[in-house]
């Protein structure tokens, strides 16, 4: 019995995209992703209408984790990512997604808006803390 979504449908996962994280599941417990430090809100055309936002898309950064390479790059509240490492950020999904494809230690490049402001900042990735348990 299915509270939610649909009985009987399956996905196939490649073992090369697999094996890696059960590894990590073995060894330590939890899967270790780059880290930024930031929790998101998507910018949508009506979010940007309501709030009066200079762009319509992008990641908005609603917190900043103290002393996460969010914070020691010089990101804010309310900051507003457009681009990761030369790539359009219309959404938190595009921002997670190229957050993922990078490498704990890699220095990133992300451009944002701050006010009408746009700036870039470097920031150097680090490894997720374990899960609170």
């Amino acid at each position: 019995i299915s509270g939610v979504g649909v009985e009987g449908m399956g996905y196939a996962i490649s073992v090369k995209a697999a094996l890696p994280i059960i590894t990590q599941l073995i060894s330590s417990g939890y899967v270790t992703r780059p880290y930024l430090g930031v929790t998101l809100a998507t910018v949508t055309p009506y979010l940007a209408t309501i709030y009066r936002l200079p762009v319509d898309k992008g990641a908005a950064i609603a917190y900043v984790a103290p002393n996460s390479p969010a914070e020691k790059a010089g990101l804010k509240s309310n900051d507003i990512i457009i681009r990761f490492q030369n790539k359009d950020v219309a959404n938190t999904g595009d921002l997670l997604q190229a957050l993922h494809n990078s490498k704990i230690g890699e220095e990133v490049t992300i451009t944002f808006v701050r006010g009408n402001e746009t700036r870039t900042a470097f920031v150097r990735l680090i490894e997720s803390p374990p899960p609170s348990r």
